[in-house]
């Protein structure tokens, strides 16, 4: 059971007056060329940035050993409102980022583990919602068509604000009825309306959760995942989830495959084993990583989508006696009620590494972090470390005091990961982060990379291509005369604050501001930009590109919504020519330190006047299909697209990337691999920086190079420009200007040459 403790763009650019819309082991894996793509999923609780975890920040994640991440958590109320269970910790707080303010548009978690992510390609970053003492308003939300409805749009809004890569739905759990544990949590909500109709309500929020992020993924050309946390006990499963259609709908499960023994049980027992031992007083109840991925396969479920869970920290009881048993002694034992929770209740549990307190950990249950095992032990010298090679699991055991503590190790995590890739599983999680122990370097990493060494090997993760929503931002750019000649560029955010709810309120607005931003300006061969003045903070010059930093003036490392910002470009020329700067690579970054993100490339011409309040997208545009293909590149065209007021271009993506924008209607993709597939699809943008949905897909197929491009047929519909060839009644002709409609060897001097 994960608890919720409680602890004291990029932009659109435009030119106008020219406006340009902007221990001993088991075997480990074998590096190898192609490397299966499992997951190592980690969990960051908000409350690990204050004292009672050590101040642990997002920087120090080893996120270079993570596939994901996932942010823990976001709470919601019984109308599908989203609540932040620590809004300080959540967009807040400085966490440790540089130059970061409390309080600031790139403050908090969310935005911290964003540049996490820039820094590390091979990281998704999601947001777990709900979670232990957070999952009271699952059953009354998932219940009602309207109240699901507004979750679903709340959730799809925040994801996009984040630019986050998944959801993690952490409902525990549906169809079962739990108390408020006030003791443990003074916000507990525990789980009063559960009902058996959750099972199949889980379902369809999930369904409903898939077609919403297909749908914004499809808007902002992104591949959202959607997971969620599943209880590992065969009773919990069996009263609440249908598992066969579950695994239908998600990406994958993490089946939370610890806490599965703890102090609200009368005998000592593995927490987090591999397997089961038949000595277990539990046995039959399946509490192993093993016999809940049977239990799942038989179920219905699909094995690679399967991810099993590790614990970075101890379950432990209090009295327990040796038994007979002198080479496991503690193991499978009798442990007696002497100790008391924070209310003064009796438990079988023993101390935690916090003091117990009411409302704030208050059951004694041996919760112990990892990396504070050596406190542990120095605490009680006489706990001795035993291996119960049965279920593959460590524990610690002191014959003195009775003291017994469960936990995983890099020896138990070793044989988890080689379990996940002999059964062809999905991966493994981990709860959770700040947990777990420092190694040579300054991150918690050593249960942490032993996961990642067991399912990758030494091979470096694959990285992800990182896709961000656009901003509806503007530049203005317009020549000046003073002290020479330049370029004075005005920088408009457009976006305003629409949202009233918190949590959305404060995300949006934390999306909406620019942050630290960077320009590339490619001008005129034989032109040189400089700083005109001293708004335009450090420019240089690199990869043919005028760099314009502004991160180093202070007004400018922040554009909000609804502000402007003007600097100058002094040029080397005698006269300047605004639509020189027909190009613009805006990017931003979290912190002075971090690597860029968000880069968006706007094309524009000096005919495009935008119009701030324009805010209707152009319709979708049509057609699209390949007019040529060769070896190394693919002729695209396609119908145009009609806007109230006018189309400003069109951007073209292939395999989900933007690779090129265009004012017209066909596009030529060259430096391409021969005899490889590349789907594309086309948007179209106009001058206030509205976008138009992505039109149908394309798959194109270059030739092999031995193989010359077949001439397409003349289509009497299509336009033609010079150069282009077409085959008709079995002859070949080129165009020798502009055509459309005139048919080939019709007359004697039309615009078609006869080349064979």
């Amino acid at each position: 059971m994960k608890k919720l403790f409680s602890i004291t763009s990029v932009v659109l650019l435009v030119l106008s007056l020219v406006v340009v819309s902007i221990g001993a082991q088991p075997k480990q894996a074998k590096a190898a060329e192609n490397v299966p793509q499992y997951r190592n999923v980690m969990y960051y609780g908000d409350w690990s940035i204050w004292g009672g975890e050590g101040n642990f920040y997002p920087k120090d994640i080893p996120a270079d050993q993570l596939t994901h991440l996932n942010f823990a958590f976001l709470d919601f109320n019984s109308n599908g409102d989203l609540v932040f269970t620590d809004k300080d910790a959540a967009v807040g707080a400085p966490v440790g980022q540089e130059g970061v303010q409390w309080g600031g548009a790139n403050a908090g978690v969310l935005n911290a583990i964003q540049d996490l992510r820039a820094q590390n390609p091979n990281l998704k970053i999601g947001v777990s919602v709900g979670g232990w003492s957070k999952s009271g308003d699952f059953s009354t939300v998932a219940a009602d068509p309207t109240k699901r409805a507004n979750f679903v749009k709340n959730v799809m809004k925040f994801v996009k604000y984040t630019n986050m890569d998944f959801v993690d739905l952490d409902w525990e759990y549906p169809a079962s009825v739990r108390d408020a544990d006030l003791v443990d949590n003074k916000n507990d909500e525990g789980t009063p309306n559960a009902k058996p109709a959750d099972k199949q309500n889980f379902i369809t929020l999930l369904q409903d959760l898939r077609t919403a992020l297909d749908k914004q993924g499809v808007d902002i050309n992104k591949k959202y995942e959607l997971s969620v946390a599943l209880p590992a006990a065969k009773s919990t499963l069996e009263n609440g989830i249908d598992v066969a259609n579950l695994f239908k709908v998600v990406d994958f499960a993490n089946v939370m495959t610890y806490d599965l023994n703890g102090a609200w049980t009368p005998n000592s027992a593995h927490h987090t084993a591999l397997y089961g031992n038949p000595k277990d007083p539990n046995y039959d109840s399946g509490f192993s990583v093993d016999q809940t991925v049977k239990y799942l396969k038989e179920k219905g479920a699909v094995s690679n989508k399967i991810v099993v869970g590790a614990a970075f920290y101890t379950r432990g009881w209090n009295k327990v006696a040796a038994g007979t048993d002198t080479a496991l002694p503690g193991l499978f034992q009798a442990a007696e009620k002497t100790n008391k929770d924070a209310d003064g209740s009796l438990t079988y549990g023993a101390n935690n590494e916090n003091p117990i307190k009411t409302g704030d950990g208050g059951r004694a249950g041996g919760v112990w972090a990892y990396r504070s095992i050596d406190t542990l032990k120095a605490k009680t010298p006489t706990l001795k470390e035993y291996w119960d090679d049965t279920a593959k699991a460590p524990y610690l055991y002191s014959k003195e005091t009775g003291e017994f503590y469960t936990y995983d190790n890099p020896r138990s995590i070793g044989y988890k990961a080689q379990y996940v890739k002999d059964n062809n599983l999905g991966g493994m999680i981990s709860w959770m982060q700040s947990q777990d122990k420092t190694t040579t370097s300054t991150k918690r990493d050593e249960l942490t990379k032993a996961i990642k060494t067991g399912l990758f090997g030494t091979s470096a993760i694959p990285q992800n291509a990182i896709t961000y929503a656009n901003l509806n931002v503007v530049a203005t750019v317009k020549p000046y005369s003073e002290n020479g000649v330049g370029y004075e560029i005005t920088i408009t955010n457009n976006e305003k604050a629409d949202e009233t709810n918190e949590v959305l309120k404060s995300t949006e607005l934390s999306f909406e501001t620019v942050k630290l931003p960077k320009f590339y300006i490619p001008v005129k061969a034989g032109e040189t930009l400089t700083a005109g003045d001293y708004k335009a903070g450090t420019v240089t010059t690199s990869g043919g590109n005028t760099v314009v930093d502004l991160a180093s003036v202070y007004d400018a490392q922040q554009i909000p919504q609804g502000a402007s910002y003007t600097f100058r470009l002094k040029s080397s020329a005698s006269s300047v020519d605004v639509n020189n700067i027909s190009k613009i690579d805006l990017t931003q970054r979290m912190v002075k330190s971090s690597v860029e993100f968000g880069k968006q490339t706007i094309f524009g011409g000096g005919s495009v006047v935008p119009d701030p309040s324009d805010t209707e997208a152009p319709t979708v545009p049509k057609a699209l299909e390949s007019s040529n293909v060769t070896d190394k590149s693919a002729t695209l065209t396609w119908t145009a697209s009609t806007d109230n007021k006018a189309v400003a271009g069109y951007k073209v993506y292939r395999n989900g990337t933007e690779v090129g924008s265009v004012s017209g209607t066909t596009f030529t993709d060259s430096g391409l691999t021969a005899k490889t597939a590349y789907t594309y699809t086309v948007k179209a943008y106009d001058a206030a920086g509205n976008f138009s949905a992505a039109s149908s897909a394309l798959t194109v197929t270059t030739l092999d190079a031995a193989t010359p491009p077949a001439t397409p047929a003349w289509d009497t519909a299509k336009t033609y420009n010079k150069g282009d060839r077409v085959s008709y009644k079995g002859k070949t002709y080129e165009a020798q200007w502009w055509t459309q409609g005139n048919e080939p060897g019709a007359e004697q001097w039309g615009p078609w040459l006869l080349i064979n």
